[in-house]
């Protein structure tokens, strides 16, 4: 049995900040099974504070059975570690267990949608989302302070609540005083423009790198210095194919801590720092605010706002970012001309379509496309697919969707608005080439709302396949626009869900509307500038030469727009 003296030695190394010391000596009493709660509980303390996640929850479970006052918390608490760990049926259950005992609290709740939203669950959701959204209307600090970025894109597409949303998934935000330290720092300018690109998005296989590979193919040498700086996770770097084999101007810093990492990148005489991540997943927040180039740029990874991220500009272009749009970032606006997104047509795939037999698609159907991710669908776009369906009823929805949880919500949720489970098919995830292939099975594609497709439109495009997209409020849900803007299909941008729903439905009773649209698709693919990765990337560099031109000056940043270069004649490829 356990002392009063052990338990006392046990909380006194705890309580001195001896994680390692707490747990030596607490480890008897766990191993016996004799532990009392506080000494469980400060077990899963100090796992949690040396970073040993797996125990952290485990004993956090332990003292939550022991401690009925507390177990709503720490139910919680190991929720959300296991969450982390990607292990979500597990932290679901520990949730319905917190929320079996008390009403939910601003953590639980939290944590609840993030777990509920991937798993389409569309018929708890919403209630969760209005309660996060009528607090937000009210100007309720929790509801700001506890909000995920991303996650908040997928369900809310007013811009003025997003530019409000002052969570951190990572890192401390930057102050005002070390941005001033940084853009004061000397610096000393070379004949070339020193650009560096940071990323854990490294591998030809991941959407962000399938859209930008081409254009570090494309930059100019004779102007540019290009770094890729990348902390790619191993299980990410493993699935790259070709790109980090052959591309010469990869650091890898993923080992290095922030400090190392800074000292590193500053090593290299950086002009210009872009940052691919902004709020998405283990991006280093912190890294970025240490102040790594005179000049700091947003781009690419995330489509709005980054509170707390120390970039001076945003990039995009006068769709995403459309006049009115300023008061709601903190980063000042760089508009490209045409689109903000980048395309690699020179290495992107596009195989030839497998056979809709093969794939269990029905050869005298119309198949609607949806193939963006599934936490971008939410109660608005199943009921707006829905309408779809049934104002087309020789039709079938085609899901890309994993077996599991998400797909079995899906099917009955739809079957709740009167569309039968035999007409939603799902797409396993398959590889870029084959995913890229299967796509022009589609007759049309079906876009999301408020976060429309982005890598995903593109890919629909590429693959010839015309995407129905609805008007955007925000950044996030105005990419498919842009996109459809610069191969010359912005017709195909619906002004209201009403419009959405004809236009889907004319397509679908007209073949030969189909095949003018699929028509128009393939000469403009190579043609006008959505694919047009040189043209991008001149334009982008005449972006960097501008930031570049005030900051050597010791002008503050200034919002600006890049004009774009004289109509290509003819196709580029």
């Amino acid at each position: 049995m356990s002392t009063e003296e052990d338990v006392g030695k046990i909380l006194q190394a705890f309580n001195e900040g001896d994680w390692h010391l707490c747990l030596t000596r607490a480890a008897p009493l766990l191993t016996e099974g004799h532990a009392p709660a506080s000494v469980i509980l400060v077990a899963a303390q100090s796992y949690a504070r040396l970073g040993h996640r797996s125990e952290a929850a485990h004993f956090y479970e332990m003292a939550a059975e022991l401690m009925p006052d507390q177990a709503p918390f720490l139910f919680t608490l190991a929720a959300r570690i296991r969450a982390q760990l990607f292990e979500d049926s597990k932290a679901l259950s520990l949730i319905r267990r917190a929320q079996a005992l008390a009403p939910l609290s601003v953590e639980a709740l939290f944590t609840l949608r993030q777990l509920l939203r991937p798993r389409l669950a569309l018929a708890e959701l919403p209630r969760h989302d209005a309660l996060v959204y009528q607090a937000m209307l009210s100007g309720e600090a929790w509801a700001f302070d506890n909000e995920d970025p991303l996650s908040h894109l997928m369900w809310c597409g007013d811009e003025r609540l997003n530019g409000l949303v002052r969570h951190m998934p990572s890192g401390q935000p930057f102050t005002a005083e070390a941005r001033a330290a940084r853009r004061a720092r000397s610096h000393a300018y070379g004949q070339k423009i020193r650009i560096g690109y940071l990323s854990n998005d490294v591998s030809d296989q991941h959407p962000t790198m399938i859209l930008f590979q081409g254009v570090l193919d494309a930059h100019d040498p004779e102007r540019f210095e290009i770094t890729l700086f990348c902390y790619t996770d191993d299980d990410l770097a493993e699935t790259d194919l070709q790109f980090r084999k052959r591309y010469p101007n990869l650091v890898v810093i993923r080992d290095l801590d922030d400090d190392a990492a800074a000292d590193l990148i500053r090593g290299y005489g950086i002009d210009i720092l872009v940052d691919l991540k902004g709020h998405t997943r283990g991006a280093r927040v912190d890294l970025v605010n240490r102040g790594l180039a005179p000049v700091q740029v947003a781009w690419l990874g995330f489509p709005g706002t980054c509170y707390g991220i120390d970039c001076d500009y945003i990039i995009g272009d006068p769709i995403v970012l459309p006049d009115g749009s300023e008061p709601y970032y903190h980063e000042l606006f760089c508009r490209l001309p045409e689109t903000y997104q980048c395309n690699d047509w020179r290495r992107r795939p596009r195989p030839p379509a497998p056979s809709r037999a093969s794939l269990g698609l029905p050869e005298d159907k119309i198949v609607f496309g949806a193939f963006n991710k599934p936490s971008k669908i939410n109660a608005e776009v199943a009921g707006l697919w829905a309408r779809v369906l049934e104002t087309v009823p020789d039709s079938v929805l085609w899901v890309l969707c994993q077996p599991g949880p998400a797909r079995e919500n899906f099917t009955r949720y739809m079957q709740g608005l009167g569309i039968e489970p035999d007409r939603v098919l799902y797409a396993p995830r398959a590889d870029y080439a084959e995913h890229v292939a299967r796509i022009a099975l589609a007759d049309v594609a079906l876009d999301t709302f408020p976060y429309s497709g982005h890598t995903t439109t593109s890919d629909c495009l590429w693959a010839g396949i015309p995407v129905v997209a609805l008007k955007g409020t925000n950044f996030a849900s105005r990419v498919s626009e842009s996109l459809l803007s610069a191969i010359g299909l912005v017709e195909l941008v619906a002004k209201d869900e009403q419009a959405f729903v004809d236009m889907a439905a004319t397509m679908a009773r007209s073949p030969l509307r189909r095949k003018a649209l699929k028509a128009r698709i393939e000469q403009n693919r190579l043609r006008l500038p959505l694919f047009d990765t040189e043209r991008f990337t001149r334009h982008l560099e005449a972006a960097f030469v501008a930031m570049l031109e005030r900051a050597a000056k010791g002008l503050a940043p200034q919002a600006f727009d890049v004009p774009a270069l004289p109509p290509r004649i003819g196709p580029f490829a």
